[in-house]
């Protein structure tokens, strides 16, 4: 029996939105503004939880000696040396943090969850843009009532998940929305919003989900050049859009803008990164087209090879401006190899660190694999969570044998499984 009670526990220091989660067997997990996450041993756990809720040294040692039946000064030393890396992890920013016995550091994607770090919300499939590239399948569905969306983030929160992103469709159509990021906001969790902006053109409406506590925007930006950009989105929305992005910067929310990569706007894509850092952000982030939705109706898809100079170009412009870049596509490494572009690991996340729960709540692998697992409120989540659709995506049974016996196939995984359900062959299999 350890010292931390079991469950989620939700802390602020030092600016930093703090989530330790202890899972009651013997491990547990830290996260840190919902973007670093550190898997922890079960005395690392408890240490961890006595200094954040404040215990004295004295109260924290007299605890770890009684548990654990260790020496006092064993006791002292180890709190002392955690609260060292503690307070490190929580300042580090994008550095690694120091080294320490009970900080389990593992190789990426090789750590196995009961429950996702991250839950997506699509509140509604309603759009006010026509994007010809967009993942979203044209389709109508049953919402849930703002009691419904509260009860599912009730049941987030009861489940260890600390982060939950609203999007859609587009989730600013949904008049609760500023309630529904203040519930959660009364929960604890961190919550964050993909959007195409328009609606946050109108200052007054930004400063309302502020205030309600949403901490995070992603706001799409096809281009920098308006008729690309409006062209891509079917709509005048450019002069919108970038109005929400500086209204998001006069508010002091973190904001990123996102590009979806096509053969329509590829070649602008450092001109679009110059103008975002004009506009006073110092992160963007990219991916290219998901192979689902109206996307599949469409030529959008850039060649690997012209991708790649598109990458080489963007570097530089980045490496320039001192601009942090965020790659989110998983690719096939003998097609597209982020490594070798310092963009680090990237992998098809679906069905185990992420999901997404649909309008009506149906619960995807990930926003735009339409598959559903289970209903999040009328289904157990056991049923759900290891259940044949979401361990079909976690164990990767859509990935060829020749796939699997890539030098690469740790870290690769094998791509976007959507590409493969929609006819994207891999190179090194051909």
């Amino acid at each position: 029996m350890g010292i931390s009670p079991k469950g989620i526990h939700h802390f602020v220091r030092e600016g930093h939105r703090l989530h330790l989660r202890s899972d009651g067997s013997g491990t547990g997990m830290l996260t840190v503004d919902a973007s670093r996450i550190v898997h922890l041993n079960s005395v690392a756990v408890d240490m961890a939880w006595m200094i954040l809720s404040g215990y004295s040294d004295r109260e924290a040692v007299g605890l770890m000696v009684r548990t654990y039946r260790v020496g006092r000064k064993r006791a002292s030393s180890d709190l002392m040396k955690f609260g060292k890396v503690l307070a490190e992890l929580i300042l580090a920013g994008e550095k690694e943090p120091v080294s320490f016995e009970n900080i389990d550091v593992r190789e990426p994607f090789r750590t196995k969850v009961s429950v996702p770090y991250r839950m997506d919300l699509a509140l509604t499939y309603r759009c006010n843009l026509n994007c010809g590239h967009c993942y979203n399948q044209s389709r109508e569905k049953t919402e849930l009532g703002t009691d419904g969306w509260k009860e599912v983030l009730k049941r987030i929160w009861d489940l260890g998940i600390p982060h939950a992103i609203f999007t859609g469709g587009e989730a600013t159509l949904r008049k609760d929305l500023p309630e529904l990021v203040g519930f959660a906001e009364s929960l604890g969790m961190v919550t964050g919003l993909l959007t195409n902006g328009v609606r946050l053109a109108d200052a007054g409406y930004l400063n309302e989900l502020v205030l309600s506590g949403l901490d995070h925007v992603q706001i799409t930006l096809e281009s920098s050049n308006e008729d690309i950009h409006n062209s891509m989105t079917g709509s005048d929305s450019f002069r919108s859009t970038v109005k929400a992005i500086r209204n998001c910067v006069d508010a002091g929310i973190h904001t990123i803008t996102n590009t979806t990569v096509t053969k329509v706007n590829r070649e602008g894509l450092p001109d679009t990164v110059e103008f975002v850092h004009g506009l006073g952000l110092g992160a963007v982030a990219a991916n290219a087209v998901i192979h689902s939705g109206r996307a599949l109706e469409g030529d959008w898809s850039v060649t690997p090879e012209d991708l790649e100079i598109t990458m080489l170009r963007l570097t530089e412009t980045l490496d320039r401006l001192g601009m942090r870049f965020v790659w989110y596509s998983p690719t096939r490494y003998c097609s597209f190899n982020p490594l070798e572009f310092s963009l680090g690991p990237r992998r098809c996340t679906a069905g185990e660190y992420n999901l997404c729960i649909e309008p009506d709540g149906e619960v995807l692998p990930c926003q735009s694999w339409y598959e559903s697992a289970g209903n999040f409120l009328e289904d157990d989540w056991d049923s759900i969570w290891n259940g044949p659709l979401l361990r079909y995506a976690r164990d990767r049974e859509w990935v060829d044998d020749e796939c699997r016996d890539c030098v690469h196939f740790d870290l690769c995984g094998g791509g976007c499984p959507l590409e493969k359900q929609n006819g994207v062959p891999c190179r090194d299999s051909m």
